[in-house]
């Protein structure tokens, strides 16, 4: 009987692997280019609203400098109404003390006696008042003994001209004259410049 010799069989030599699933190269892309849009959609709105917000503060700003100025002008028209009332209102409260007889002229004639003779004789003085003034002025003046010499020397005039509270007074050397209702007209004159001054 012949014999055969044979090789042992070999174990196969296929065998699997398994290895996960690569995604495809255009969706990886597909997908990046989502991300950079929508990056760039978000990036878009972001600036979008810093520029909102600052126009919103410019605005915001202009409107407080507008309401500043605005304020301003209401504060100083206020002032100048206020000022012109006040001084209509001096006027009359000056006006009725005046035609009552309320205003006393004296203090305004001791000054006369003690600076108008300053240059001139003490007998040039001519003081002229309202009739119904000057004798309640010459009462008065007996209680200011330090110019009862100026008194004396000086001339004192009833001058109907002359409005109730007024002084005029005259030597060589010149002339004054005082009258409230002048003196209050001038303060109401020079009140406006004065405000305008004081704004600056």
């Amino acid at each position: 009987m012949a014999t055969s010799s044979q090789t042992p069989a070999a174990p196969p030599l296929i065998g699997f692997r398994l290895l996960p699933r690569r995604p495809r190269a255009g969706t990886a892309i597909a997908a990046k280019v989502e991300q950079l849009l929508d990056l760039g959609v978000r990036e878009a709105r972001h600036q979008a609203e810093h520029a909102l917000v600052e126009r919103l503060v410019a605005q915001a700003n202009r409107s407080v400098a507008e309401l500043s100025q605005q304020v301003t002008a209401r504060l100083d028209e206020v002032a100048a109404l206020a000022v012109e009332l006040g001084l209509g209102i001096a006027r009359e409260i000056v006006g009725a003390a005046l035609d009552q007889g309320l205003v006393d002229p004296t203090p305004t004639v001791v000054r006369c006696l003690r600076d108008c003779v300053h240059g001139a004789a003490p007998t040039d003085l001519v003081v002229r008042l309202h009739p119904d003034d000057l004798g309640l002025v010459q009462q008065r003046l007996q209680q200011f003994t330090e110019v009862q010499d100026e008194v004396a020397a000086a001339r004192f005039v009833a001058d109907a001209t002359v409005p109730r509270g007024g002084v005029r007074a005259e030597t060589e050397a010149g002339r004054l004259r005082y009258d409230p209702r002048e003196a209050l007209e001038r303060v109401a004159a020079e009140a406006p410049e004065v405000m305008v001054a004081a704004r600056a």
